[in-house]
């Protein structure tokens, strides 16, 4: 449903254009095509990376998809900032889930396309 490109350390380097690529790729193939410029998800433990991947998914999709009008039980919440290095995200969801807590969406550690889009 969407195509994510994310540059490597030596792209960055390099100097390619992945904005551009990006913005040909989302006319030519009619779907949302994103790049992120977060070398080789840079900084301490990748959190730069991260950072610049969650705001591209808050820029880009979140919210894009249309509300449901089913109603979920019980709460739910968007984990925001979580990166699933250490398979954290999946501890979270399933304490939330003991709580009665409906976990929508989680990123940018395993974040997807059609999550964010559902993310209001």
């Amino acid at each position: 449903n969407a195509i994510t490109i994310t540059a490597t350390c030596p792209v960055g380097l390099i100097g390619d254009d992945i904005q551009t690529v990006a913005k040909e790729m989302t006319e030519k193939l009619g779907i949302s095509v994103v790049a992120f410029n977060c070398e080789g998800y840079k900084g301490v433990s990748q959190s730069a990376g991260h950072h610049i991947a969650n705001n591209g998914f808050f820029k880009n999709w979140v919210g894009e998809g249309e509300a449901t009008d089913e109603e979920l039980e019980g709460f739910t919440v968007n984990l925001l900032g979580e990166y699933n290095i250490g398979g954290d995200s999946w501890e979270l969801e399933r304490v939330f889930e003991k709580c009665g807590i409906n976990v929508i969406a989680t990123f940018s550690g395993d974040g997807n396309y059609d999550a964010a889009t559902k993310a209001h």
